[in-house]
C-alpha cells in the first residue's frame, strides 16, 4: 500500500502546480459559497466580536468574508502561492489589520486549542486519508471553543470529476490528489461525539456534488456506549 506521506506530497505538488499556473482554479476563487455566507450572521447573535479559522483558505473568499463582517480571522493554508493572493486582496480591500495569514500544516496547527469561536473547513477534510482523521478531531476541532462552530463542506457521493466517471468504492486518486466522498449519514458517526450537526444541506450543480454541514462544538464529548453493557 502507498506511504500516506508520498500520497499528501504528490496531493501538494498537484495544488502548488494549479496555483503557480497563473490560470484560474478549477474551484471558485472568489465568493463564498452561499451556505457559509450565512455564517457571519449568526455569529453575531449576542457576539460584537470573535476570531474564526478559515482552514485551508485557498485564494481568501471565505476569509475575506469575515473580515469583511468584523471579525478577526486567520486565514491557514499549507502553500504560498494563494496566500500571497489572499494577502493583495485584503490589502485591497483594506482589510489587512483584520486578517491574519499562516503558512503550514492543518494538522499540525501553530494555533492555541480553544482559541476560535468558529472553524470553516472548505476543501481541507475530505483530502485527508480516515488514517488522519483522529488528528484533525482532536487537534483541529480543538481549536473551536465550546459552544463555538464548524462548518465543513465536503464531496458527496454524487461529485463527478468528469461526465460518466464510475467508482467503486467512497475514495480515489484522482490526478494525484486523495478525494473521499461522503454521504449523510457518515457526520454523525464522524463528528457526533464532539459536536451537535445543527444542518446538513446538499448541493447539486451539474458534476458538483458537495454537502454543507454546520456544527456547534459540544462542551464535553459524548461517550461512547459500552458493547459490554446490555440493558
Amino acid at each position: 500500500m502507498e506511504r500516506i506521506s508520498d500520497l499528501y506530497q504528490r496531493q501538494r505538488g498537484f495544488f502548488a502546480r494549479v496555483y503557480e499556473s497563473g490560470s484560474p482554479t478549477p474551484w471558485p476563487s472568489v465568493g463564498p459559497t452561499p451556505a457559509v455566507g450565512r455564517l457571519p450572521h449568526l455569529l453575531k447573535r449576542g457576539k460584537r466580536s470573535g476570531r474564526v479559522l478559515d482552514l485551508g483558505c485557498g485564494e481568501g473568499r471565505h476569509t475575506l468574508l469575515f473580515a469583511r463582517a468584523g471579525f478577526f480571522t486567520v486565514g491557514f493554508d499549507y502553500l504560498a502561492a494563494p496566500l500571497r493572493t489572499v494577502a493583495q486582496r485584503a490589502r485591497a480591500m483594506r482589510l489587512t489589520p483584520r486578517v491574519r495569514l499562516l503558512l503550514g500544516d492543518a494538522l499540525v496547527p501553530p494555533l492555541k486549542p480553544g482559541s476560535f469561536d468558529a472553524l470553516v473547513d472548505s476543501g481541507v477534510f475530505h483530502h485527508l486519508r480516515k488514517a488522519d482523521w483522529p488528528i484533525y478531531l482532536d487537534r483541529v476541532l480543538g481549536l473551536v471553543k465550546p459552544g463555538g462552530y464548524f462548518h465543513l463542506t465536503v464531496f458527496s457521493t454524487r461529485f463527478k470529476h468528469y461526465p460518466g466517471e464510475q467508482r467503486t468504492r467512497n475514495w480515489c486518486v484522482h490526478r494525484n490528489h486523495y478525494d473521499r466522498f461522503f454521504v449523510k449519514r457518515d457526520f454523525a458517526g464522524i463528528f457526533g461525539r464532539r459536536c451537535e450537526i445543527l444542518s446538513i444541506e446538499e448541493e447539486r450543480d451539474g458534476l458538483n456534488g458537495f454537502f454543507h454541514v454546520l456544527m456547534q462544538m459540544r462542551a464535553t464529548p459524548v461517550r461512547r456506549a459500552d458493547p459490554r453493557r446490555s440493558c
